[in-house]
């Protein structure tokens, strides 16, 4: 299959109405969502909105299709609509006015200011994008089903750069729309460690008003914080409890290699690369590797269950705050797993490392 991006980028272009036009407002105004979806079966749906750190979810009774929610903003947010079995969901940006949402549960169409407008038109690229991603990846599945491993591996190739295309088409926005809210927002979901210089002169280049914004500011935290864990800087500083009542610190660790590693019981891929780091203890502890393990659960019970299951030996953290975790909010973890490799010298010189790329570095450093 040939896939051209001609109608992701003609999507691109209309979406490059202006956004100018909006003002960060200096109190809360008031929306409403109005929505009219006669396929959509169910009783009640659901909408949050908000900035990154200050979302709210809603829910709303569904008659005959028809629902309504309504609340006020400061400024134009992200949002999502959703069903319980989320076979009904769409991104969308809330403003001050009215927002309209209607067609089928699989194509669903919204209006409402310059920006609600525009972000629309930007999500219909981006799900454009993905449909085909899907499309190639059926054929990827009923290729191999029929042992056509050639046309397969060909598929997948294709399907790969597809999937891949998605972030460009988020930086291209960025870059393009220094003075739109949404730019603000797609930023704050891209950056991370890995991403903070690629990200820098894009969020430089963001108009004053979308900085001074709340999402520009929530972004200006986030990229502050990054800098201060970058690669090659001093680790912060860091306390708490172990799971058998010791206190801990960056102090416990001084003049050792110590990994950071962020986790929690109910994380999946967490609990799966634990048993590589088992490995990597046995191999390396004796030489001076550690682990230290802090976990973003809110109860102790699971907590302490996971860490026997698993066979964790190595010392275990936790004030149990959940994402809230207060080490984890210094290091700016939004995700789990997260690590940070620690020197000696209280030096991060490594982060993510999981797998046989964290074996690969404990060889360089321990041979």
């Amino acid at each position: 299959m040939t896939i051209r991006k001609s109608t992701v980028l003609a999507l691109l272009v209309g979406a490059s109405v202006s956004a100018m036009g909006w003002k960060q407002g200096p109190k809360a105004e008031a929306f409403s969502v109005n929505g009219n979806v006669p396929a959509f079966k169910d009783s009640i749906i659901f909408l949050t909105y908000g900035t990154f750190d200050d979302t709210k979810l809603d829910s709303a009774k569904v008659i005959d299709g028809k629902f309504s929610f309504s609340g006020k903003v400061q400024e134009p947010v992200q949002g999502m609509l959703f069903s319980r079995d989320y076979r009904l969901r769409l991104d969308l940006f809330v403003d001050k006015g009215t927002v309209k949402v209607d067609g089928t549960n699989d194509d669903l169409n919204v209006s409402g200011s310059a920006v609600v407008n525009e972000y629309a038109l930007f999500n219909r690229a981006i799900m454009t994008n993905r449909k085909w991603v899907n499309t190639i990846f059926t054929e990827v599945y009923n290729a191999k089903q029929a042992g056509d491993t050639a046309r397969a591996r060909m598929m997948e190739a294709d399907g790969n750069k597809y999937y891949a295309y998605e972030a460009e088409i988020r930086k291209n926005y960025i870059r393009n729309h220094p003075s739109s809210p949404i730019s603000a927002r797609e930023l704050l979901m891209y950056v991370n460690n890995k991403t903070l210089a690629e990200c820098t002169p894009m969020y430089e280049a963001l108009d004053a008003s979308v900085k001074a914004s709340l999402q520009g500011q929530e972004l200006t935290r986030r990229m502050e914080l990054l800098n201060k864990i970058r690669t090659g800087h001093k680790a912060l500083p860091f306390a708490q409890t172990s799971v058998d009542g010791k206190k801990i610190s960056q102090e416990t660790y001084k003049g050792k290699y110590v990994l950071l590693e962020f986790w929690a019981s109910w994380c999946g891929p967490c609990r799966a690369e634990n048993p590589n780091l088992r490995k990597q203890v046995e191999l390396f502890g004796a030489k001076g590797f550690n682990v230290l393990g802090v976990s973003l659960d809110k109860a102790r019970d699971p907590w302490v269950k996971a860490i026997e299951k698993d066979g964790l030996t190595w010392t275990q953290v936790s004030d149990l705050k959940g994402w809230n975790n207060e080490i984890a909010v210094a290091y700016g973890v939004k995700a789990v797993p997260a690590n940070f490799l620690i020197d000696p010298s209280g030096t991060i010189i490594a982060q993510d490392l999981r797998g046989e790329a964290l074996n690969q570095k404990l060889k360089e450093i321990f041979r």
